[in-house]
């Protein structure tokens, strides 16, 4: 028995302040409207395009999911949303969180479960209706950015085996592409333009459109070490771009000066490099980009198709 979630439709953020929030998504992925609503009685945003859609929500305090993840955290990637195929769906999810022993938060059509220990930091939301609005705010900026989809959202475990168990027994994933990070095996590190060494075992897993990586960090510096040491498990990136080396040239300067600038890149031999960007200014988002350095880069790697597409890369 594994949940029965639905289709994947959204990730939550928990910002400190909506209206900069919404200001910063916007000019970072040209995302033209926000949606206005409230979710669990705190101030939210709902806004995106194509498979890049988020949820907003002003974080306060409290004893519900979202209310320890603000007190604990602050700001940060929080939550997975997915839409039940079924409007019964709820209680019968509701029934297998309690039976997996997680508990459960139900208000209105919306049922938030309480999975961060099982799944590496990452709760989980399924809503059976579209929130009520109660207003929108436009924004038009060209974006900083050029996004392609939602590839796959980073977590940060302390144990990768034990990761994938969990979300292979919760979400029903059939299997993980397993993959090692090492400089002593053809990766370069360089964290704030500093040469690092770094180890961390990553896998990847997907079920429909809701791709993950879950990433233990082993020896060495990295974000990912940097990310446990400070916040413990939990999700730490967002991946939406890939950018040949001319078209990451020529963003590169706007995105540092808004904030973004590069802090970790990784170079995997000739195949790709890899960049994630400060997450300050997104409030706790962490973007990550790979430059593809050559147009058979993941095949390079030696990834089949089934391998590209728990990674993502299909579409």
């Amino acid at each position: 028995m594994t949940l029965c979630l639905g289709r994947f439709n959204r990730f939550g953020m928990v910002v400190g302040n909506l209206e900069a929030a919404m200001k910063a998504y916007a000019q970072v992925f040209g995302i033209r409207q926000f949606e206005l609503c409230r979710i669990d009685g705190r101030p939210a945003a709902l806004g995106g395009f194509g498979s890049l859609r988020l949820e907003l929500i002003e974080g306060s305090a409290g004893g519900d999911v979202l209310g320890e993840f603000f007190d604990r955290r602050g700001e940060g990637m929080s939550h997975a949303v997915f839409m039940p195929d079924r409007d019964d769906a709820r209680e019968q999810l509701a029934g297998q969180a309690v039976a997996f022993g997680m508990g459960v938060e139900i208000s209105g059509d919306r049922l938030t479960i309480a999975s961060r220990a099982q799944l590496g930091g990452l709760a989980l939301v399924a809503q059976s209706a579209p929130s009520p609005v109660s207003g929108r705010r436009s924004f038009h900026y060209e974006a900083l950015l050029p996004t392609q989809k939602l590839f796959h959202i980073g977590m940060v475990v302390r144990d990768r085996e034990l990761a994938i168990g969990n979300y292979q027994r919760l979400l029903g994933i059939d299997g993980f592409l397993r993959m090692e990070l090492h400089t002593d095996q053809d990766l370069r590190v360089w964290i704030d333009g500093k040469p690092a060494l770094h180890h961390a075992r990553t896998a990847f897993g997907r079920i429909g459109e809701f791709a993950c990586e879950l990433m233990e960090p082993l020896g060495g510096d990295g974000m990912y070490q940097r990310f446990l040491a400070a916040h413990g498990e939990g999700p730490q990136h967002y991946f939406p771009t890939i950018l040949d080396p001319a078209d990451f040239a020529a963003v590169r300067d706007g995105l540092a000066r808004a904030g973004l600038a590069v802090r970790l890149e990784g170079a995997i031999g000739d195949a790709m490099s890899y960049y994630y960007l400060d997450s300050t200014p997104l409030m706790g988002m962490c973007i990550e980009i790979i430059v593809a350095q050559r147009p058979d880069w993941w095949q390079s790697l030696g990834m089949n198709a089934q391998d590209a597409w728990r990674v993502g890369l299909d579409g």
